[in-house]
């Protein structure tokens, strides 16, 4: 019996030590007790790659945010104000051009501190895009902060302008057209020799010459600007500027391009013997000419009060009271007729179509002008086929842009000539000898019916 207890014993041992051998194997445990779990091999190995991903994802945000923390955009944003508020005369004509590129290498330095910053690349984009609408360049005249010291002159009051900063606005171009200070658009023969302001300040008067070739258009040749004397700003008996055909001058006529203190009257050159601008600070007058093939344009941007001191004067000139009747041209009847002569015009001196109107609106609307400036431009390739016109059309827009910019609200940006046609005949349905009779029908029955109420 006690031989067949122990041997049952023995074998129940046995089980159990094979069965210990079966379980995984646990690390040795040198504290109290048993432990409960088995060691996680796998676990320390994850554990450790996450906090290398945390320390580099906190070491590259941190970069990230030292780099937007150093983004001073702002400083590049002051700096464009502060140019913005010099005045135009100091920079001259390029100033918009001037300080946008300013504005745009400031901000191309800050690249590296400003990468992911959303408000830099806001900026950056709305700088790039404004640059391209004015067509400035990214190389050219740029100004440090050592120019902003200097930049801005100090001029005597007495060669200030001290009346109503409300300003008028006048050109003349191509065929030639006429933009009045009073907002009249008008298309004009005027040749020979016209005055275009005449004030006790200023006289600017042009010549307009036959076109050559089979064209009957004119266009002006020559342009004179006399400023009058002033007795603080300038002094001389007269300044004189002339400009003539194949001859657009840098200076005044006895060489000079600026008189009194401060440059109270400069002249600035702002592409040789193409384009000029005359600056009279005392009367806050601008005046822009260009030459375009063989021919000019003129702008002017004068203070209203100015413009109004001569409102009814009948020798004021062509800003003022526009074209003589006699001498003004129906070109939005001409634009929807296509007629070879106008009816204000002499027989003898008849209009004749150098271009097809088609091919005109083609040209021009690929130019990009509007409006009036369209009219303008279509008016002058279908009487002259002198491409050249178009870029007179052109320029003339931008320039009265640029005097006064808020002129773009009052813009249709209009390239067509529906409403001409329509107004003149093209695009009325003809009335037809049917048409009549049914129109003389309806009212027969019209007045019958009256008579039998």
């Amino acid at each position: 019996m006690a031989y067949g207890t122990l041997f049952i014993h023995r074998a129940q041992c046995d089980r159990q030590a094979e069965a210990a051998k079966a379980l995984p194997s646990q690390t040795e445990w040198k504290g109290m007790g048993t432990r409960r779990f088995p060691s996680p091999t796998v676990y320390p190995v994850l554990t450790l790659v996450l906090l290398l991903t945390l320390g580099i994802a906190l070491t590259t945000a941190q970069g990230l945010s030292d780099r937007i923390l150093g983004c001073d955009i702002d400083t590049c944003a002051k700096q464009f104000q502060r140019l913005q508020s010099v005045e135009n005369g100091v920079m001259g004509p390029d100033k918009e051009c001037i300080t946008l590129r300013t504005y745009w290498n400031c901000i191309k330095k800050k690249v590296r501190d400003c990468k992911g910053d959303l408000n830099y690349l806001t900026v950056r984009t709305g700088v790039k895009n404004r640059m391209g609408q004015n067509n400035c360049s990214k190389n050219g005249r740029t100004l440090g902060p050592e120019d902003e010291k200097t930049s801005v002159p100090t001029i005597p009051s007495v060669c200030s302008y001290h009346g109503k900063k409300v300003y008028k606005h006048c050109g003349l171009f191509g065929d030639p057209h006429l933009s009045t200070f009073h907002g009249d658009f008008q298309t004009c023969k005027v040749q020979g020799a016209w005055p275009l302001v005449k004030n006790k300040f200023l006289l600017v008067q042009v010549t307009n010459d036959p076109v050559t070739g089979e064209s009957s258009a004119t266009a002006t040749s020559k342009l004179t600007v006399v400023i009058k004397k002033n007795q603080d700003c300038a002094i001389e008996p007269y300044l004189m500027y002339q400009a003539q055909t194949d001859a657009l001058p840098g200076a005044f006529h006895d060489g000079h391009t600026h008189y009194g203190p401060h440059k109270a009257v400069e002249l600035l050159e702002i592409e040789e013997g193409k384009h000029v601008e005359i600056h009279i600070r005392y009367i806050a007058t601008t005046i822009v000419v260009r030459q375009i093939g063989r021919y000019f344009t003129f702008a002017i941007k004068m203070p209203e009060e100015i413009v109004n001191s001569t409102k009814g004067d009948s020798n004021s000139g062509l800003c003022d009271r526009g074209c003589p009747a006699h001498e003004r041209i129906n070109y939005q009847e001409y634009l929807a007729t296509r007629h070879k002569k106008i009816d204000n015009l002499k027989e003898d001196s008849a209009i004749k179509v150098q271009m097809p109107r088609s091919d005109a609106e083609g040209i021009c609307r690929e130019a990009k002008v509007v409006d009036f400036y369209f009219d303008s431009c279509v008016f002058d390739l279908m009487t002259t086929g002198d491409k050249n016109f178009t870029l007179a059309a052109l320029s003339a827009l931008q320039d009265i842009i640029k005097l006064d910019p808020s002129i773009v609200n009052s813009q249709l940006n209009r390239t067509d000539f529906r409403k001409y046609d329509k107004t003149f005949g093209n695009g009325a349905p003809p009335r037809t000898g049917l048409s009549w009779i049914l129109a003389f029908t309806v009212l027969l029955c019209v007045l019958s019916c009256r008579k039998v109420h």
